[in-house]
């Protein structure tokens, strides 16, 4: 959507769908000329010096939503309390990045083995916010639901009602 609202003929780029980490190794080896991830792929990959954040998210796509909590249908009838405690431990989680920043990465850090370094910069230089409430999201989500089914990525628009079950938070929240 970004490359097409700027001018960019989209079938003249070859778009790949990779992970981060085989993104990053393609970008680093030189196979591809860019790549388009979440945090902390990008601090990780100009902190090494093997490219440079030309356009943030936010300013592609303003408000968007990122990083969503989602839950299968099947957990939520099988094991409604389970997932009723993902969301209790996700607002609890939020709620601590925002207040703790530096712990948080450091608490990152430690259970993933990466480099408190590159998880320092990626919390100071993202362009987004740490939220729980489902409700800000919904705008954004079925925006992009639209433009997926523009751009035939779907075969169908999905609605708010087809994405979103805000229940759980509603009720723990």
């Amino acid at each position: 959507k970004w490359l097409t609202d700027n001018g960019v003929e989209v079938s003249e780029v070859d778009i790949k769908a990779m992970d981060p980490g085989p993104a990053m190794s393609a970008l680093s080896a030189g196979r591809i000329d860019g790549i388009f991830l979440p945090h902390p792929s990008p601090s990780i990959v100009e902190l090494n010096g093997k490219g440079k954040v030309v356009v943030a998210s936010g300013e592609m796509w303003p408000d968007h939503a990122c990083c969503s909590l989602v839950v299968t249908d099947k957990l939520i009838r099988e094991q409604p309390e389970l997932v009723e405690q993902i969301v209790k431990t996700h607002i609890k989680a939020t709620e601590y990045i925002n207040t703790h920043p530096k712990e948080a990465a450091e608490i990152y850090s430690r259970k993933t083995n990466a480099n408190i370094t590159e998880i320092e910069h990626s919390i100071e230089n993202w362009d987004g916010e740490w939220v729980s409430d489902p409700n800000l999201q919904i705008p954004s989500t079925v925006e992009y639901a639209k433009v997926d089914y523009e751009m035939k990525y779907t075969q169908r628009e999905l609605t708010e009602k087809d994405l979103f079950d805000t229940s759980f938070y509603e009720r723990v929240s």
